[in-house]
């Protein structure tokens, strides 16, 4: 199994008020796209990771060929969502996971497809796009990494940055010219400001 893909949705988008895995993003719910771009991608493990929401959210996954994980640990952050995920492969084995945050489905595929080929040209531990000297996802973390994002102390309050740090020589971070990959959507404004940003593109 070279390469997993991997969806953590599990947050409870308490901000944005409604599911944001379920908000529409060019006639599709967030989840649903960065689900057809890891089949683009040709990524054949996809793992999910849900959270308080998963009932409303498992509906549009039917159809969808992908292992649903739950994570009972919201509160602990995303690092307990990744946890979860990485659990969940560890019978598959992967080489490496592509973890990619729900709230960001207008990542474009190209830029997944330069963090992919240099992951796999250079074997490190991490690939992190980054935008304007900003580090952002989805983040590709090398199977030589996932013992330290499991049990690293600092992760738990810090983060996987906090993995990034202590493994800094491992981390090859990609400048890009794709904003996405720092454009958190937590509020309704940031969506309002998305979908016109959509609409624009449309003409």
């Amino acid at each position: 199994m070279p390469l997993a893909g991997v969806i953590l949705a599990a947050g409870r988008s308490a901000r944005m008020g409604t599911p944001k895995a379920l908000l529409d993003f060019r006639g599709a719910p967030f989840i649903v796209r960065i689900l057809e771009a890891f089949e683009a991608l040709d990524l054949k493990t996809r793992v999910v990771v849900l959270g308080p929401d998963a009932a409303r959210i498992r509906p549009v996954l039917a159809t969808h060929d992908c292992l649903i994980v739950e994570n009972l640990d919201v509160d602990a952050g995303p690092i307990a969502s990744l946890r979860a995920a990485l659990s969940a492969l560890q019978p598959l084995r992967p080489a490496a996971a592509l973890v990619w945050p729900v709230d960001l489905p207008h990542v474009r595929i190209a830029t997944v497809e330069r963090l992919i080929e240099t992951w796999r040209r250079e074997q490190p531990g991490a690939v992190v796009p980054a935008f304007g000297g900003r580090r952002g996802h989805p983040v590709i973390w090398d199977a030589a990494l996932f013992g330290a994002l499991e049990s690293s102390p600092a992760a738990r309050t810090e983060g996987a940055r906090a993995v990034l740090r202590e493994h800094a020589s491992q981390t090859v971070t990609l400048a890009g010219d794709d904003p996405a990959v720092v454009d958190d959507l937590n509020t309704p404004e940031d969506y309002e400001r998305l979908v016109r940003e959509v609409n624009r593109d449309a003409y």
